[in-house]
């Protein structure tokens, strides 16, 4: 009887290890699905390490800043002239810095880059003059604006056709981690700096904001080792400033900015006014979105792989407009808080495709314009968005305003189906990005 008991234990322990086995090597398919289909080069992770640096210094800096001039006594209306000041710098910068980088080539911008938006960020946490402050905020935006116009060209010129929308989804990914490691640093970093009593916090912020500025410049050294291939090597000289691609790509681009530059401002002043959540609440909410979001990027490549990259981003975009609408008509706290985490994570999922859809469709001489121009769409659509939805929320209400989202969101994924998403060009892009399903 005992010996029958102990082989009942014995065959159910076989059983147990072999079912753990089993999805053992399931998980570690999965694994190796979420891998990119080719090993990526030495190149491109020494410039990840110089995106690594720029993500965590600028994430910091922009975190804390705004906090720094409120208690340096500069209210809120001279806080909305920096940052239109900065962001005027931005768009004035982008297609001037696009066509200097194909003049030059992509390192030469990059060291700039790397050079002068830390230099203007210190100067803008060391002058406290408005109207200095006012024109370091421009110079920031300008010397910023080179990161966006030689990003994605970088990245595509690093990697290759099978490993690119995997590439981006790291970046990306990466850049979301480090922006809540940049949180968590900002809310500590300032008391530690300004002493136990935390009299002068003021000063604890400054000391904060140059030493982001500092973690930033450390990239220059891992972009004084790349690798990339010169301006003359790449025919980057005489070439067109829009490439014909753009014209169907900028419509659905530009809808979709509206509606990631809608909602995003105000998702705070809703998680506390609509849903009544206390502050230590609504930061906990941010830290989780930045994990969804950190998930869904690295989870993308699934998504571009089995169904095709321009299938792929509609899906987000339809899952975003399903998310904010449903968001915008719940009632129960916790329900809300999963739309808006579900909101955010379909959201991000569909930049990795996006930048690899532009990147694949651009010849390499004319990507570093195309990505211009996209960015300069990107902040002009965005701004006004969230200019035009404030004046909304306040007549409206949160669920007209979202609901409006929704459609917006729609729009835009039909409008990129409808330029470019027919059955042959969808294959076209799908086997350009090697997005075959495994």
């Amino acid at each position: 009887m005992v010996n029958f008991a102990e082989e009942r234990r014995e065959d159910s322990s076989r059983r147990v290890v072999k079912l753990a086995r089993r999805l053992a090597r399931r998980l570690a398919r999965r694994f190796h699905s979420l891998l990119p289909e080719e090993k990526l080069n030495r190149a491109f992770w020494i410039f990840f390490t110089a995106a690594f640096c720029f993500d965590l210094g600028f994430g910091l800096y922009f975190f804390q800043f705004n906090l720094f001039l409120a208690n340096s006594h500069f209210n809120e209306r001279f806080l909305g002239i920096a940052t239109g000041a900065f962001t005027l710098g931005n768009v004035a910068g982008t297609i001037p810095i696009g066509v200097v980088v194909k003049k030059c080539g992509l390192k030469p911008v990059l060291l700039f880059c790397f050079v002068a938006a830390p230099c203007t960020g210190m100067l803008r946490a060391l002058i406290l003059w408005a109207p200095a402050q006012i024109g370091a905020s421009f110079l920031f935006g300008v010397a910023l604006c080179c990161w966006p116009a030689c990003f994605a060209p970088t990245v595509a010129q690093l990697t290759t056709e099978k490993n690119r929308v995997s590439a981006f989804s790291i970046v990306f990914a990466t850049g979301i981690g480090t922006g809540t490691l940049a949180g968590l640093a900002g809310g500590y970093l300032p008391g530690v700096f300004a002493g136990a009593g935390g009299k002068h916090l003021a000063g604890g912020m400054q000391l904060v904001l140059l030493l982001a500025s500092g973690v930033a410049m450390l990239g220059i050294l891992p972009i004084l080792k790349l690798q990339v291939k010169p301006a003359d090597e790449v025919g980057m000289h005489h070439v067109r400033i829009f490439h014909p691609f753009l014209f169907r790509f900028l419509p659905a681009f530009a809808l979709w900015s509206v509606v990631t530059g809608s909602f995003m401002p105000f998702a705070a002043v809703y998680l506390q006014k609509q849903l009544g959540l206390p502050m230590r609440h609504i930061g906990l909410v941010f830290s989780a979105s930045q994990l969804t979001q950190f998930a869904a990027v690295l989870l993308a490549p699934l998504l571009y792989r089995r169904w095709g990259t321009i299938t792929g981003i509609v899906c987000t975009q339809i899952a975003t407009g399903v998310a904010i609408f449903m968001l915008g008509h719940s009632r129960e706290t916790p329900t809300a808080v999963a739309l808006y985490l579900g909101y955010m994570g379909a959201q991000f999922m569909s930049g990795p495709g996006l930048y690899s859809l532009l990147m694949a469709r651009i010849p390499d001489a004319e990507r570093s314009t195309a990505s211009a121009v996209q960015n300069v769409v990107s902040a002009l659509c965005q701004a006004a968005s969230a200019s035009v939805t404030g004046g909304c929320i306040v007549r409206y209400g949160y669920s007209a305003v979202l609901s409006g989202n929704t459609f917006v969101a729609f729009a835009a994924a039909l409008v990129l189906f409808v330029l470019l998403g027919s059955r042959k060009k969808d294959k076209a892009i799908a086997s350009v990005v090697s997005m075959s399903s495994t």
